[in-house]
């Protein structure tokens, strides 16, 4: 080994993580916490907003934090300066529609990061640590999941540009391994009466 001179070619590999933990997510009893968690300021107000956004966009919290009038549009939102560095739209419910929508130009919100940041914390027993905003994202992409989400879906809605960064909540799909039983050719031959 002493005799090796050129250079180290495993030197650039990057390191392989070995055990991963599982993204922690917010349960319902503790989405209603948070959501019931309002005082009727205008801040507490763009607060819960944006919350809400968050749970259902899968938005960052500095995205939706930074939102402007004109990213809305009917029963959409369209996300700008994102960390993949591109747009992506989202489509929103008429109810989040018609609760954020505003004839005002300019910034949607008054509140900032650490504002949302303050209100989890002050909701939310136990958040793992580091994670008191993307959690909201985390809960987004968990709950699109368990409740039969398309992996490739949830990939375009989070922006991710790479499928193994949205695979982390493939785990929490329903029936993703029944598929196997469902789908595969024997079992569809029967169906189809072969």
């Amino acid at each position: 080994m002493d005799e090796w001179k050129l250079p180290n070619p495993f030197i650039k590999l990057k390191k392989f993580k070995l055990e991963e933990k599982p993204p922690s997510f917010l349960n319902d009893k503790q989405i209603d916490i948070l959501l019931d968690d309002i005082n009727p300021t205008p801040l507490d107000i763009d607060v819960s907003r944006v919350v809400k956004i968050c749970l259902s966009t899968g938005s960052r919290v500095m995205e939706a934090v930074n939102l402007n009038v004109t990213q809305l549009s009917k029963y959409k939102i369209t996300f700008t300066n994102t960390k993949g560095k591109r747009n992506r739209t989202v489509p929103i419910s008429k109810d989040l529609y018609n609760e954020i929508h505003s004839d005002t130009a300019g910034q949607l919100f008054s509140c900032t990061y650490t504002d949302i940041r303050n209100r989890i914390r002050s909701s939310i027993d136990e958040l793992p640590k580091g994670q008191a905003t993307h959690i909201l994202r985390h809960t987004f992409a968990s709950h699109f999941m368990m409740n039969g989400g398309n992996i490739l879906v949830l990939q375009q809605i989070l922006g991710h540009t790479n499928i193994k960064q949205t695979m982390t909540y493939s785990h929490f799909a329903p029936s993703h391994l029944n598929d196997a039983i469902l789908l595969n050719p024997i079992e569809m031959n029967k169906k189809n009466g072969g």
